[in-house]
């Protein structure tokens, strides 16, 4: 997904230049190659760039937003039977979640993921049991159970969305 408000530049007084995307792709490529890394070896550290007004945390979530939502385009193409993750997917939706402090459900979970509830508690039991999630009931409804990332899922999938290849988001 390519930014709409590309970061701005002072190339000189008085003057701004707006970088893309691709920019900021090509400038990191153009450092490792300065820095003599080479291309076959798995990249130990990831250049972020997070745009203007955007912090580490919102870089982070436009990173699974982009993950998230070409998982969902696969399934345009290929019969959803064929990439059975949807683990993966009830982690990625709670980290882009928590950003927002939107609460999600067992029912909310399954409309994002497009699964059935069932699959998203069995899922969610064992990621609880990973300690990557939690259960929250809801202070007046008994029958409403939150899900949350906790802090071990939320650092794993940070650790995760910093190491993958810029290249993976373009």
């Amino acid at each position: 997904m390519p930014d709409l408000d590309p970061p701005l530049v002072d190339d000189e007084p008085g003057k701004t230049v707006r970088l893309t995307d691709q920019d900021i792709r090509d400038a990191a490529r153009l450092f490792k190659l300065l820095a003599g890394s080479n291309r076959s070896e798995r990249p130990t550290a990831n250049v972020i760039a997070p745009s203007e007004g955007e912090t580490m945390q919102e870089e982070l979530a436009r990173r699974a937003r982009s993950i998230f939502g070409g998982r969902q385009l696969r399934t345009s193409f290929f019969s959803r039977s064929i990439f059975g993750e949807p683990a993966w997917d009830v982690l990625l939706v709670l980290y882009i979640m928590d950003a927002s402090d939107a609460r999600q459900t067992i029912g909310k979970l399954a409309d994002w993921i497009k699964v059935p509830p069932t699959t998203v508690l069995r899922w969610v039991g064992y990621l609880e049991k990973e300690r990557l999630v939690e259960r929250q009931r809801h202070p007046t409804d008994r029958r409403v159970v939150f899900i949350r990332l906790v802090e071990k899922g939320r650092l794993a999938l940070e650790s995760y969305l910093r190491a993958m290849p810029l290249e993976a988001f373009a």
